[in-house]
C-alpha cells in the first residue's frame, strides 16, 4: 500500500522534521514585514504580494510534500527546501532597496544583485520540490507542486534589467495561478499517461517496470495542522513587532493601552483563524472545500495576516499619538482583506445566508475601511481598539453558533 492511497486510520501530527522546517517561515515572515515598512504605496504592496507568493508557493510545495509522503519524506529535501527559502528571505531586504530605492546592494563586485539571488534561490527551490515526488506520483489536487513553468521566466530574469526583470517576474507569477485555475486532476492524469504512453513506444523494456501512475491524496488533518501552524507563525511576528516597538517607547498609560489592545487584536485574529475557522483561514468549515480552493485562500488571508502584523507594531511604537496614515491604511486594508477572504470562505463552506454575511460585510470589511477612510484624527489605540471591537464581534458570533450547534 503506497503512502499517497492508503487509508488514514490514525491521527497524524507534523513530524519534528517538518518543524524544524517550518522555522524558515519565521524568518520570512520576518524579512517580507520590512517590505512593506519601506513602501506601503501600490509599488511597495505590489512587490510584497509577489514576493510572499513566491515564497509561500515555495513552502507549500515542500509542506505538501512532506503531508504525502508521510514517515517515507526525505529529510534531505526538506532540509534543501528549508536552505533554498532562508536565501529567499536573506535576500528579501535587499530586492526592496533595490527595486524601491534603487539602491546598489551588495558589496562591490559581488557578482550578484539581490534581486538574481532571489531569482536563483527561488527557481532552485521550486525544481527541488518539483523532484521531490516519487515516480508515477501525480499531485492531482496543487499542480504547481510538480510544475516549473512559472519559474522559467525567474530563471530568464536573472539577465534582463529593470523594469523588464520584474515584467517577466509577474509573468512566471501570472503563469503559476494561471495552471492554478485552468489544471484540472483529470487533465495531469491524462497528460501524464500520454506521456508515459510515448515513454513505453520509445523504450518498453524500461517501462515494463513501471509500476502505474498513482494519484496523490493529501491528508486532511495534517493539512490543517500545517496551515495552522503556519497561520500562528505569521501572527507571532506581530507580537515580535509589538514588543520591539514597546521596548523602544516611553512606558506610560497610552502605550499600556496600546499594546493591550494589540495583543487582544492579535489574539482574536488568531481564534478565527485557527480556533473557530479551519486550516488557517477564518469561517471555513472542514471538508467543504476543495483542497486547492482551501489552499489559494489560506495564501491570502495570510499575505493579509502579514501585512496587519507589521501595522500593529507601527501603531503599537506610536501610543497614544495618531497612526500614519499609510500605516493606518495598511492595518485597516489588511484586515479588511483578512475579512473579504473569510467572507468567502464563509460562503463556501456554508451557503448563502442572507443576515450573517451582510452583517461580516458590514463589521469586518466596511468598518475597517471606514476607519482607514475617516481616523486620521483618531489616536492609534483609538484604531486598535475599534479593529478589537470588529474581531470581537465575530468571536462572540461563532461561539454562539457553537454553542447552538452542539444544543
Amino acid at each position: 500500500m503506497t503512502t499517497e492511497d492508503r487509508t488514514v486510520t490514525e491521527e497524524r501530527h507534523a513530524s519534528w522534521a517538518e518543524l524544524f522546517f517550518d522555522l524558515v517561515v519565521v524568518a520570512g515572515v520576518g524579512t517580507l514585514a520590512h517590505v512593506v515598512h519601506e513602501d506601503v504605496g501600490g509599488r511597495g504592496l505590489l512587490l510584497y504580494a509577489a514576493l510572499f507568493l513566491t515564497f509561500w508557493l515555495s513552502w507549500t510545495t515542500f509542506m505538501l510534500y512532506g503531508n504525502a509522503s508521510g514517515a517515507q519524506t526525505r529529510t534531505v529535501r526538506l532540509l534543501a527546501g528549508m536552505f533554498g527559502l532562508a536565501v529567499m528571505a536573506a535576500a528579501t531586504p535587499g530586492v526592496a532597496e533595490e527595486v524601491l530605492h534603487h539602491g546598489a546592494d551588495g558589496a562591490e563586485g559581488a557578482g550578484i544583485t539581490m534581486t538574481n539571488a532571489f531569482a536563483v534561490a527561488y527557481v532552485v527551490t521550486r525544481v527541488i520540490g518539483a523532484g521531490a515526488w516519487r515516480r508515477g506520483a501525480v499531485v492531482v489536487d496543487w499542480p504547481l507542486a510538480q510544475q516549473i513553468t512559472g519559474a522559467i521566466p525567474f530563471l530568464v530574469s536573472v539577465w534582463v534589467d529593470e523594469p523588464w526583470k520584474f515584467v517577466l517576474w509577474g509573468l512566471g507569477i501570472a503563469i503559476d495561478l494561471f495552471l492554478l485555475v485552468v489544471v484540472s486532476g483529470d487533465d495531469m492524469m491524462e497528460g501524464a499517461q500520454q506521456r508515459i504512453d510515448a515513454m513505453s513506444r520509445r523504450d518498453p523494456e524500461r517501462m515494463s517496470r513501471f509500476d502505474g501512475l498513482v494519484p496523490v491524496r493529501f491528508e486532511a488533518e495534517h493539512l490543517a495542522e500545517r496551515l495552522g501552524l503556519f497561520v500562528i507563525i505569521v501572527l507571532g511576528e506581530g507580537v515580535i513587532q509589538s514588543v520591539r516597538a514597546a521596548s523602544g517607547a516611553v512606558w506610560d498609560g497610552a502605550l499600556l493601552g496600546t499594546g493591550l489592545a494589540a495583543f487582544l487584536l492579535l489574539a482574536g485574529m488568531w481564534g478565527l483563524s485557527v480556533v473557530h475557522g479551519h486550516a488557517g483561514v477564518p469561517h471555513l468549515r472542514p471538508g467543504t472545500v476543495p483542497q486547492r480552493l482551501a489552499l489559494a485562500l489560506h495564501a491570502g488571508t495570510t499575505a493579509s495576516l502579514a501585512a496587519a502584523a507589521a501595522a500593529i507594531g507601527a501603531a503599537v511604537g506610536h501610543g497614544g499619538e495618531p497612526l500614519d496614515e499609510p500605516q493606518r491604511w495598511l492595518l485597516c486594508g489588511a484586515v479588511a482583506v483578512w475579512f473579504t477572504l473569510g467572507l468567502v470562505a464563509s460562503l463556501c463552506s456554508r451557503g448563502l445566508h442572507v443576515v450573517q454575511p451582510f452583517f461580516w460585510l458590514v463589521t469586518g470589511v466596511a468598518v475597517p475601511l471606514v476607519i482607514a477612510v475617516r481616523g486620521a484624527d483618531l489616536r492609534s489605540s483609538a484604531v486598535l481598539w475599534y479593529l478589537v471591537a470588529v474581531v470581537g464581534a465575530h468571536l462572540l458570533v461563532e461561539r454562539r453558533r457553537q454553542r447552538s450547534a452542539a444544543g
